[in-house]
């Protein structure tokens, strides 16, 4: 038989002879909120950039890493027939040691090698976008190198209608109950013919990359350029109950009303909520899970 913490046993006796005031809150007096450990931190408005919902997915980099090895082997190519060029040249002109029609031949080569270095760079900014192809040969090579490790993940991102693309700078890409944020690179060269948008193509790094398989498809949001007036709740805060998220919030000194979280953004430090809350809320950070023990046993010693 499982035994009753002694602390649950005196607040059983402390609610029924002093019920809470209202559904959804808890009255308890300091001595047990100490025991319970209960803590809590005022809410601070902060600002936070709005968003645009998107449609992401996740890209094969395997036609992007054989263009970069494509192009590696060209200017290689390229280097050697101009040094070859380089050469005849200098020998025909000392006396002919190398035949006219042979320095044409070296240097119709340099040409030619320089023309497919050329076409390859290009191709880089065709297929995939002028961020790509303005990044130097170093940091390109470094990315596919990356994107091999599974540490970076490439993403086309789409709205309706090209809506918050232009000038966007971080994507937020959801992962399950959590999401990652990425950077754009740029626009993308490939439309998504269904929602009629030219799309972005965004870099996500880290531990998550790893998560982005090659073809999933997730919802995403662009942060918008608009700053939105909210707060950030921390992780602690936040119960689930009847697929909701509640916090307790502390209205008197013994009062703790539950209030329901609305549409909550993931964030390293916890989660924004634009509504439903003002500066100086006294949030409760530690004990929210007692609390709502106590809560619902209360509810159901009641009936």
């Amino acid at each position: 038989m499982s035994r009753i913490h002694p602390a649950l046993m005196a607040l059983s006796c402390f609610l029924f002879a002093a019920p809470a005031a209202f559904a959804g809150s808890v009255t308890l007096p300091p001595a047990i909120q100490q025991h319970l450990g209960i803590t809590t931190q005022a809410l601070v408005a902060t600002r936070h950039a709005g968003e645009i919902d998107a449609f992401a997915k996740v890209l094969d980099p395997g036609p992007l890493a054989q263009l970069v090895s494509d192009l590696g082997t060209a200017e290689a190519a390229a280097a050697a027939s101009r040094a070859e060029a380089e050469r005849a040249k200098a020998l025909n002109a000392s006396g002919g040691a190398v035949a006219s029609k042979d320095l044409e031949a070296a240097v119709a080569q340099g040409k030619s090698d320089a023309l497919r270095v050329a076409a390859l760079r290009l191709r880089l900014g065709l297929e995939w976008g002028p961020g790509i192809a303005r990044m130097s040969d170093a940091r390109r090579e470094q990315l596919v190198r990356s994107l091999s490790e599974g540490s970076v993940a490439l993403v086309h991102v789409d709205t309706h209608n090209n809506d918050g693309q232009t000038g966007a700078r971080r994507v937020r890409i959801d992962i399950g109950p959590d999401s990652v944020t990425g950077s754009v690179i740029g626009p993308a060269r490939s439309a998504e013919p269904r929602l009629q948008s030219s799309g972005l193509l965004v870099k996500v790094d880290g531990k998550a990359a790893i998560l982005l398989s090659i073809g999933l498809t997730q919802s995403a949001h662009i942060e918008s350029t608009s700053l939105q007036e909210g707060f950030i709740i921390p992780r602690t805060a936040l119960i689930r109950f009847r697929g909701s998220d509640w916090v307790y919030v502390r209205s008197r000194a013994t009062l703790f009303e539950r209030r329901m979280v609305t549409d909550p953004i993931p964030q390293e430090n916890g989660f924004f909520v634009g509504a439903g809350f003002a500066a100086g809320d006294e949030v409760v950070v530690q004990g929210a899970a007692a609390l709502f023990a106590v809560e619902q046993n209360a509810a159901t010693g009641s009936r």
